[in-house]
């Protein structure tokens, strides 16, 4: 008996020496960090969490959303209790009492459910942190985009245009038209990006007003198949347009949808390996018209599904390959039109891209 106890002894210590650790750390991070059950009662706060939420720390029946007095951060609370989603992010702006914005406070708000092994059912975790510097830092770089992109845009168009006369002067050569035609190319790829940049800026601001015409969605598709096919072939990629059963017409602004279309495409060119393959396809179903990217290049996680639509967000290893724009800018177009995109992809078994939108 008296060894059972010392044993026991031994590792209830071990336990609350544990305890000890995790809150030093937690009580130490200035993020608020809060775990409660499947009926908002609250199993562990640190200070920050409750500060930051209005909640007196003495109150002994602390209940979420009810105990938060915050009132900006109260409907939010509100809303992740009452999902049923996994995983959930909000953007919360505190203004102060006097009402100036410039020292507005900028939250996340991120949960995510686990499980309480104990009981059986899940409980949820928050997580609120101050992103007040890094929107600021967002908001330099936006403003720092949309001038290069300004400046950029007179110098690009120059040398398209005298690229398109050089083609009509100079004499004819199989080197010169090589030439000539790789400084096309690379004009019109940065052209593409400087589009991104700007629509990403307009659509984010509500600035983008969309201009509905009648269109086919097949010629869409071959428009941009046609663009892309030189670049799939110097890749040794096998780039193949899948026609529609039928003609699809639809309303929708062409040029923006063509550069989502194009967006997807030169993703899938670029991340494809030598030797790969991708496809372009349109189709429709359930009054919407689909439009779709397959390649078989080394897929996406299933967590980063959602994430990969983000502004500036790229997986680690394609860092430095671009801006990390141009999903975000497909994502705000899309919806722009009432739309939805998604991507099915699993690691090393390529992704597919698609995009859908309302036929009428």
């Amino acid at each position: 008996m008296l060894e059972l106890n010392a044993y026991r002894a031994f590792h209830l210590n071990q336990v609350v020496e544990e305890r000890a650790k995790a809150q030093a750390l937690i009580e130490t991070i200035t993020d608020g960090v809060m775990l409660v059950d499947d009926r908002g009662l609250l199993i562990y706060s640190n200070q920050r969490a409750l500060d930051l939420l209005g909640i007196d720390k003495h109150d002994p029946n602390i209940v979420l959303p009810g105990s938060v007095k915050h009132e900006t951060f109260a409907p939010v609370v509100s809303g992740l209790m009452a999902s049923q989603e996994n995983y959930l992010k909000a953007e919360v702006t505190v203004h102060d009492p006097d009402g100036d914005c410039d020292v507005c406070k900028n939250f996340r708000v991120i949960s995510r459910q686990f499980l309480l092994a104990t009981f059986k059912r899940s409980g949820r975790v928050i997580l609120i942190r101050d992103v007040t510097v890094e929107k600021e830092i967002e908001s330099a770089r936006e403003t720092f985009f949309h001038m290069i992109t300004h400046d950029m845009r007179a110098p690009l168009t120059s040398i398209q245009g005298y690229a398109h006369l050089m083609e009509q002067y100079v004499p004819a050569s199989p080197e010169a038209g090589k030439y000539l035609q790789a400084i096309l190319r690379s004009s019109m790829r940065l052209n593409g990006m400087v589009e991104d940049i700007l629509n990403t800026i307009k659509l984010e601001h509500g600035e983008m007003k969309l201009n509905p015409a009648a269109a086919d969605a097949g010629e869409m598709c071959a428009r941009v198949f046609e663009m892309y096919a030189p670049l799939a072939s110097r890749k040794n990629i096998k780039f193949s347009l899948v026609p529609s059963p039928s003609k699809i017409d639809f309303n929708a602004d062409v040029v923006l949808l063509e550069r989502v279309i194009s967006n997807l495409v030169g993703n899938a060119l670029k991340f494809t390996p030598n030797g790969g393959e991708v496809s372009l396809f349109c189709s429709e179903a359930g009054g919407e018209v689909v439009f779709g990217v397959e390649d078989t290049g080394p897929g996406i996680p299933k967590d980063k599904h959602k994430e990969i639509f983000e502004k500036y967000t790229q997986l680690e290893e394609h860092k430095y390959m671009g801006f990390g724009l141009g999903l975000a800018m497909c994502k705000m177009a899309v919806e722009l039109h009432r739309g939805r995109i998604w991507v099915e992809s699993e690691e090393g078994k390529g992704s597919k891209f698609s995009f859908a939108i309302q036929t009428k």
